[in-house]
């Protein structure tokens, strides 16, 4: 095998690494002592693995615009549960429920997320998190 074929090798490794890493429990972010609830409006979607991300825009108690990243399952996982793509628009109002994050950060983990009326399990389900299976 060439030195070239070696360093391919070690940097597709590194990368799939470096994927791997990035997937995490959930008490490594969240804390699960923290329960909370966020309505607003969707600013942003990413449909991306191994957790989703969705963004809203919320009215804070001075009446504010803050936005919040929630975390979600991973696109297969939440396309099973009845949050397909393309069913959330930008735009649409949101209701979720979850953790907040540990470090104070407006990130919260989304446990039950609220799609026009309909409840979606939106956490990982083998992440160690509150309703995991």
């Amino acid at each position: 095998m060439s030195l070239k074929h070696v360093l391919s090798a070690v940097g597709l490794f590194a990368i799939a690494a470096g994927s791997a890493l990035a997937h995490h429990s959930f008490s490594a972010e969240f804390d699960g002592n923290k329960p909370m609830r966020i309505e607003g409006t969707l600013s942003k979607l990413e449909w991306t693995n191994p957790h989703s991300y969705f963004y809203l825009d919320v009215k804070d108690d001075k009446g504010n615009t803050v936005t919040w990243g929630c975390e979600g399952a991973n696109p297969g996982q939440l396309s099973r549960r009845g949050m397909k793509r393309g069913e959330v628009k930008i735009g649409d109002k949101l209701i979720v429920d979850g953790y907040a994050a540990k470090d104070g950060s407006h990130l919260m983990d989304a446990r039950r997320i609220y799609v026009n009326g309909k409840a979606i399990f939106g956490g990982s389900d083998t992440d160690g998190g509150p309703g995991a299976q």
